[in-house]
């Protein structure tokens, strides 16, 4: 069973799933690299020596977001792919709603499915 780390490549997910490697857990990352990098990727698997599967989505496609837990056993979820720049959410505040709650009922209602 594997746990899934939304926004696994942004400062907060990628140190959870460091620990979480490190624990033995198998990971399933999701990111679209909003606002991360990919390379932090790497770093994770330089950091653990553990490999891990890897999805470039945006959390708030359904379609791809159903396929990543049909094609992976989901035990439990850890969600970081929130936005959360103040400056930029007083700028652009429906993107963060959008993604930060419309993204959040797309993944509880995937998760609801499976």
């Amino acid at each position: 069973m594997a746990i899934l780390v939304t926004g696994g490549a942004g400062y907060i997910g990628a140190h959870t799933v460091v620990e979480l490697l490190n624990e033995g857990k198998e990971v399933v990352i999701l990111d679209n690299f909003y606002n991360s990098k990919p390379e932090v990727l790497d770093a994770i698997r330089k950091i653990t020596n553990k490999d891990f599967k890897f999805y470039e989505i945006n959390y708030l496609d359904r379609e791809k977001l159903e396929k990543i837990f049909e094609e992976n056993q989901i035990d439990s979820v850890m969600n970081f792919a929130g936005y959360k720049a103040v400056g930029e959410s007083v700028l652009k505040p429906l993107e963060y709603y959008e993604n930060n709650v419309s993204g959040c009922i797309v993944l509880l209602e995937t998760m609801k499915k499976y």
